[in-house]
């Protein structure tokens, strides 16, 4: 027969047990809350820091084309626009800066030219102010759409940005998007990031996939044929010789753009410059220049910043996307800020 002292002594053993097994699960738990808040205050921590260095690579290009004493001409061999040493992997605050963009060099090329710095948003085609006749070559040439369908997409796309609210054939007004399952209005108005385009009739993601490394909203206007891609003057009506041609005088004889040896175009005639043209050679360029296409400089730029940590965490980057516009003697004019 089991005593009552004995039954006791089992009673408060148990018991201990429980309130043992109990503190352990609570400051197990308590530990892991501890520990997934330490390491979410160290990911914020992180995220700060890296978006302030992004930050930092945008205030960088910006006084650095501040400090760009020549306003006659932008190109690719000056320091705003290609200089690794400034805007490689530069170490600053606990981590490192990288401002990068790319651009095509040649209908040939397997891969595109990565250059370091920010980049001449001139050296794209503005879709606001682009003549509905280009706007076709465009589609055509570059969003390899037949010639009919870019035709209708053209007048769509001008139908959208006008202000009046007559249909060009081909084209949409506010009728028919009305008409649509998921209805919404025609802006007449213009373009305010390109992905508006999405929007346009005809336009599909695939077509737009195609072009958007070539277009610009942020008023341009001009394509500055010292920055402007292979596809970029492809897309102008300029035969594919010719934009090879252009691109590789520009280069000058290393054949890589961004250096020293560079021949910058101080004018759009430059263009007539290159060597021996044929007559259909010489009138495409003289028609660009007679529709004031082309240009030499540019006010506009895009800065791509990536802020980059290294840690025991691993390597670690955050991107912002700025456009703005160059103010003498002024801050430069935010006219798109998108944070990765």
């Amino acid at each position: 027969m089991i005593k009552e002292g004995n039954c006791r002594r089992a009673s408060i053993l148990i018991i201990t047990l429980w309130v043992l097994g109990f503190l352990t699960i609570l400051v197990v738990n308590l530990g892991f809350m501890v520990r997934t808040q330490l390491q979410f205050s160290d990911h914020l921590q992180d995220r700060l820091k890296m978006y302030y260095l992004a930050r930092a690579g945008i205030e960088r290009a910006a006084v650095e084309l501040y400090k760009d004493e020549n306003k006659n001409f932008d190109a690719f061999n000056e320091p705003w626009a290609n200089n690794e040493e400034f805007f490689k992997d530069y170490a600053f605050g606990g981590g490192f800066i990288t401002l990068r963009y790319q651009t095509g060099s040649s209908q040939d090329a397997q891969e595109d030219i990565t250059l370091y710095g920010a980049m001449d948003e001139s050296s794209r085609i503005d879709i606001n102010s682009l003549p509905q006749d280009i706007l076709i070559i465009l589609l055509e040439r570059i969003g390899q759409v037949e010639t009919e369908e870019a035709i209708d997409i053209a007048s769509s796309i001008v139908d959208w940005r006008d202000i009046d609210t007559a249909v060009l054939p081909g084209g949409g007004e506010n009728e028919y998007y009305q008409g649509l399952s998921s209805p919404y209005k025609c802006k007449n108005g213009k373009f305010q990031i390109p992905e508006e385009l999405l929007l346009v009739k005809g336009m599909t993601p695939e077509i737009f996939s195609r072009i958007k490394g070539i277009i610009t909203v942020y008023g341009t206007e001009k394509v500055n044929i010292n920055t402007a891609s292979f596809d970029c003057l492809y897309a102008l009506g300029l035969s594919s010789s010719l934009c090879g041609r252009i691109i590789k005088f520009r280069q000058g004889s290393d054949e890589t753009a961004g250096t020293e040896d560079d021949f910058i175009f101080k004018s759009p005639s430059g263009l007539m410059s290159i060597g021996s043209l044929f007559t259909e050679e010489s009138t495409q360029i003289n028609t660009l220049i007679s529709r004031n296409l082309l240009t030499v400089r540019s006010d506009i730029f895009r800065v791509s910043s990536l802020g980059i940590l290294q840690n025991a965490r691993g390597a670690r980057s955050r991107e912002i996307v700025c456009v703005f516009k160059r103010q003498d003697d002024k801050a430069p004019k935010i006219l798109y800020w998108h944070e990765n």
